[in-house]
């Protein structure tokens, strides 16, 4: 137990540096054989007073678990303020660190604000029952929109190496086996964004785009020519083009208003809708 906590500490103490500079492994087996971790941050709308949270998640961890994980994510302050995090995965490391390690007890979750980057770091040397082994939301980041960002437009939220953009930089993710062996993962990501919404003033329902009061094969057409880029819709059109909420005009936004059409959805007025491509009820921001 001893000797399994000394290696984690060691672990989390050194390995981020290891990353820093870690290769690309010598052959596509070590690649295959390379366990995975996934991290997605969602697109949020921001709402009329420019305040937004975003939500990072694990998508996918190694059996085993993690017991240390570094990156940052980036993003333009000119385009906005980051004004809090906060963590929602509580493997209670945080609690346990304080009777076993009192010294590391306000480590196991730091994050600080580097104007552009924000640097996160998640790491304990307590035993795998403490380390992060659900895939589930992590923690948020809240924030502001800076005023001069255009409505309708959205700023993007990248999962990067918290080493920089040094070309061999890689996510920082790492764990220990049973006999204490330090194990580094490779990490996917799916970026986020956050968009500021536009003005929705005279928005009726999801998918009227000709904002007549109702959903017809009409709507659909013109939606296909805003896609297109044919059609240059008024802010309360876009917004109820947007069936999606994302705050961008896409083919999903399409599907679910065939969907409408065909009365597979249930939505009678804007912000109500009660499905959607995920199965979670949306509204606008």
């Amino acid at each position: 137990m001893k000797a399994q906590k000394a290696a984690a500490a060691v672990l989390t103490a050194c390995f981020f540096a290891y990353c820093i500079t870690a290769a690309v492994p010598a052959s596509a087996d070590a690649a295959e054989k390379e366990p995975v971790t996934a991290l997605a941050l969602d697109r949020t709308a921001a709402d009329t007073d420019g305040h937004f949270t975003a939500t990072v998640s694990l998508d996918q961890l190694p059996e085993t678990g993690l017991c240390a994980l570094e990156f940052a994510i980036a993003y333009d302050s000119a385009a906005l303020e980051i004004t809090d995090v906060e963590l929602l995965y509580d493997t209670g490391a945080q609690k346990a660190e304080v009777l076993a390690n009192p010294k590391l007890a306000d480590t196991v979750f730091r994050y600080e604000d580097r104007e552009g980057r924000l640097w996160i770091r998640w790491a304990t040397a307590l035993d795998a029952e403490y380390w992060l082994r659900t895939e589930q939301p992590f923690f948020t980041v809240s924030g502001t929109l800076k005023g001069d960002m255009p409505k309708g437009t959205a700023t993007e939220l990248r999962l990067v190496s918290a080493a920089g953009d040094a070309a061999d930089a890689v996510i920082a993710a790492g764990y220990l086996d049973a006999d204490g062996t330090s194990h580094y993962c490779g990490t996917t990501v799916q970026n986020g964004a956050v968009w500021k919404p536009i003005d929705e003033t005279g928005a009726t329902m999801y998918g009227d785009i000709d904002l007549d009061g109702k959903r017809t094969v009409k709507d659909a057409v013109l939606m296909h020519r805003a896609l297109s880029e044919e059609l240059a819709l008024s802010a309360a059109a876009y917004a109820n083009a947007d069936c999606e909420s994302d705050g961008l005009l896409t083919l999903s936004d399409v599907t679910l208003m065939l969907r409408y059409l065909n009365q597979d959805i249930e939505d009678n007025a804007h912000g109500a809708r009660k499905d959607s491509p995920t199965g979670n009820q949306q509204t606008h921001g």
